[in-house]
Formats: C-alpha cells, sequence, structure tokens
C-alpha cells in the first residue's frame, strides 16, 4: 500500500512540475492576446494571434535598432543621461552593478557546490567562485530556499569547505525544485574528514 501512495505521490508531483511551465506560457499567451486587440483594432480585422505576432516582431525590429551603431549610440546617450540625474544616479549605477555583468565577469549561478552544515550535512549552494577582495580564501554563495531556489540566503565561507559538484546549474536547480525526487547522477555526499 505504501508503494502504490509513495507511486501516486511521485505521479502527482511530476505533473504538477510539468504542468507549471505549460499552464504559465498557456496564460501570458492568453494575456497578451487580450491586451493586443486594440493594437488590431485600427487594421479592421482581428485574428486569434495577430496582436501577439505584432508584439513580437516590434520587440524584433527593437533589438536591431538597438544593436545597431545608431541604436548603441541612444543607449550610450540614455546611459550617460541616467548617470546625471540626482539622486537616481545611485539607483541606476547599483542596478548596473548587480544586473549588467561584463562579458568577462561571472554570475552567482556559474558552479555548484555543497556547503556543509551545522547538522553534519550539507546543502547545495550556488557561487561564481570569485574570492573576495580583502580575504582571497573566502567566497560568497548562495544557499537557497525551497521551493523558490532564488532566493535564500547569501552566506560567506572558506574556499576549503566547499565541495565543488560536477554537475550543470539546471541539474541542481532540477534538484531542488523537485525536493529530492530528481536525483542527479553526480551528486555526492561529502566527505566528512
Amino acid at each position: 500500500m505504501n508503494a502504490i501512495l509513495e507511486h501516486f505521490r511521485n505521479k502527482l508531483l511530476a505533473g504538477a512540475f510539468a504542468m507549471i511551465p505549460i499552464a504559465l506560457v498557456i496564460y501570458i499567451a492568453y494575456w497578451v492576446e487580450q491586451n493586443t486587440k486594440a493594437i488590431t483594432a485600427p487594421l479592421g480585422f482581428h485574428y486569434p494571434g495577430l496582436g501577439f505576432l505584432i508584439v513580437m516582431t516590434t520587440v524584433y525590429l527593437l533589438g536591431v535598432v538597438v544593436t545597431s551603431f545608431i541604436g548603441q549610440w541612444f543607449l550610450g546617450m540614455a546611459n550617460w543621461a541616467m548617470e546625471k540625474v540626482p539622486g537616481f544616479n545611485l539607483i541606476y549605477r547599483a542596478w548596473k552593478d548587480i544586473l549588467v555583468l561584463p562579458p568577462e565577469k561571472t554570475g552567482m549561478f556559474h558552479k555548484v557546490v555543497l556547503v556543509p552544515t551545522a547538522e553534519q550535512g550539507a546543502q547545495l549552494g550556488f557561487t561564481s567562485f570569485d574570492p573576495l577582495p580583502a580575504d582571497p580564501d573566502s567566497i560568497c554563495v548562495l544557499l537557497p530556499n525551497i521551493p523558490s531556489p532564488f532566493s535564500g540566503r547569501l552566506v560567506i565561507v572558506k574556499k576549503s569547505v566547499c565541495v565543488p559538484v560536477n554537475m550543470t546549474v539546471e541539474e541542481a536547480l532540477k534538484y531542488q525544485l523537485s525536493t529530492g525526487n530528481y536525483l542527479p547522477k553526480n551528486l555526492v555526499a561529502p566527505n566528512p574528514n
């Protein structure tokens, strides 16, 4: 009886995790369709998906313009103007430092590590493996919360206690979102020594 209940629970969880992104895509497509009908009204006719197609074409053309030489010049001017606004420039610079990483710098979700916990266990964490400027033996590690792995605790630990795990960030996220139902092949317990 326990095996049947466990099988049912696992399949129900797997189905729910598969249904969430599908439902989200359907909801977003429906929302875009409902909110773009006004765009097609001046044309005098409406076909399902036409507003969505117009929005996607506009976004694509905006991307073409922004990546062109003239677009880069306008973005540079906008950047210069944003940095000149008193008060707002502090928020703008902080936003750029946090979200806009230079190509040579890696983000926090670059490597997967195991960090020992007080309970004689270990927790998967994410790190860039960049050492702290004042302490080259320490790194920042994000220990994610479940079910939202993009929030959690940011801890500073010694590099020597972190055990790098040979798995992709996607595998680590699947492991955490499935609450252990998905077990990556490279996941091993850390050596207690």
